[in-house]
């Protein structure tokens, strides 16, 4: 599975599973990381928390439960700053 159809913002959404498959199959933590545009050209760049991913066996349940979360720290990501998000594809197909 490459794309699954996850929520975002309450609704279905194409979202890409690679980042969950491969925290699963190396067995890594997922860091998100978040730019927000200051004046002119200048961005600042906030790296966040680790979070550990959970296995618990089910790679196809671990890989959806993984991106659910990824599409959950998204969206707080631009709630807490709205007029920063952009985004350069539908995912809402």
């Amino acid at each position: 599975m490459r794309v699954a159809e996850l929520p975002f913002f309450s609704k279905p959404a194409h979202t890409t599973t690679i980042p969950a498959q491969l925290a699963l199959k190396y067995d890594c933590k997922l860091v998100p990381i978040s730019l927000e545009r200051k004046e002119g050209p200048n961005f600042e760049m906030t790296i966040h928390e680790p979070y550990k991913i959970k296995k618990t066996g089910d790679d196809e349940e671990d890989t959806k439960n993984i991106t659910l979360k990824i599409n959950q720290v998204v969206e707080n990501m631009i709630l807490k700053n709205p007029q920063q998000w952009i985004w350069s594809h539908n995912r809402w197909k």
